[in-house]
């Protein structure tokens, strides 16, 4: 069986008929908002807003590159208000939405992966105007109305397995909303069992509203600015730490800070999910299986012309040893890790080694960049 990635981009797909759970939750707490026009407003003395999200998304592979993902989302939050203002503290909770997503992933072009995805989502209540009599601890779960996006996202795999991925597109986000377009840069770096993340979100009001210059329809939100808001943008920085346990599974860890925006809250927001992901079974994962078992990783950096012989990045300085054998492959997100050839070291000096290729495998040709691998034991 397949040992667990720590990492996935997020324009993989999943291979066909491989399958993926993930269970989530998010706490996001307010420091302060902000305006339309910017100007930053602070909470009084024992006001402030938190939310609790919980989510579960399920991914299925209807072929090694479309993958469709399916979820709902609960969620409950408190809104609550200094003593002098003489109001009672507001809260919601209840199912927010659920979603239906496509994805499809391009074959890569070098080391770089292409995917389109396309996103709609259902909202299953309706708002109801604030009227002067009305219960003011109720407040509204989330801005209604159906929304629908699409982007495209593309990922640099680097030949040292770390990743930078960049993703945007446009959104409709609801009814009473402006249209715009989300944005998201994330570089990982990647280790066997363990890999350290850090990234932006950001939202960019196309500047529609659709009451833009009317009264909006009075709704009780609270003492946040999350919600029913006039062209809301905000920018959020993260990081983040997974863990890959098991054969299965992996533990997902992110910390986020909204730190400028307009119509928004700025806050501290934390995130946890545990997934499971499995892939089909296909002649791929025994060599999946091998190149997740070994201990010595390095990088061709020199082809002789009949690509009998190579150089690798890597010595006695990073324990290579004459006679040691690699195997070469070349990563692909739709067919896995791409068994190309094997070589024994022939020569080994401090910082790079000689390799005679002794086996190949695949037709595609070793190049600068290809990744090779060894076990030291």
């Amino acid at each position: 069986m397949l040992a667990q990635t720590s990492y996935v981009a997020p324009t993989k797909t999943l291979s066909k008929a491989g399958y993926e759970l993930n269970f989530s939750g998010d706490y996001f707490t307010s420091s302060s908002r902000v305006a339309l026009d910017g100007e930053e407003l602070s909470f009084e003395d024992g006001e402030g807003f938190q939310r609790m999200q919980g989510s579960f998304a399920g991914s299925y592979g209807l072929t090694n590159q479309l993958q469709m993902s399916v979820g709902a989302r609960l969620r409950s939050q408190v809104s609550t208000f200094s003593e002098s203002s003489g109001r009672d503290d507001a809260t919601a909770m209840g199912l927010e939405s659920t979603w239906l997503k496509l994805m499809y992933a391009f074959k890569p072009v070098n080391r770089l992966y292409y995917a389109i995805e396309g996103e709609y989502r259902y909202r299953p209540f309706t708002n109801k105007e604030f009227k002067v009599g009305d219960d003011a601890t109720d407040m509204i779960l989330g801005d209604d109305g159906d929304s629908y996006s699409f982007g495209l996202g593309v990922t640099y795999h680097s030949p040292h397995n770390n990743y930078f991925t960049v993703r945007g597109g446009y959104r409709r986000p609801g009814q009473e909303l402006s249209d715009e377009v989300y944005y998201q840069a994330e570089a990982a770096m990647v280790w066997k069992r363990i890999s350290l993340l850090a990234g932006v979100d950001g939202v960019y009001s196309l500047g529609r509203d659709p009451n833009e210059g009317e009264t909006r329809l009075a709704l009780n939100t609270g003492s946040t600015f999350l919600y029913h808001q006039e062209n809301r943008e905000w920018i959020a920085p993260y990081v983040g730490l997974n863990f890959a346990v098991g054969n299965l599974w992996r533990v997902e860890l992110r910390g986020s800070q909204i730190v400028t925006g307009k119509s928004t809250d700025l806050g501290t927001g934390f995130g946890a999910s545990l997934i499971r992901r499995s892939e089909s079974s296909n002649p791929t994962k025994k060599i999946d299986r091998a190149f997740k078992s070994y201990d010595l990783e390095a990088t061709i950096s020199k082809v002789s012309p009949k690509a009998g012989y190579v150089v690798i990045d890597k010595g006695i300085a990073h324990d290579v040893e004459k006679g040691m054998v690699f195997d070469f492959y070349e990563f692909d997100y739709v067919g896995g890790n791409d068994l190309l050839a094997r070589g024994t070291v022939i020569r080994v000096q401090s910082e790079t080694s000689i390799i005679k290729i002794t086996s190949r495998f695949k037709t595609k040709p070793l190049k600068e960049g290809v990744l090779g691998r060894a076990r030291i034991r």
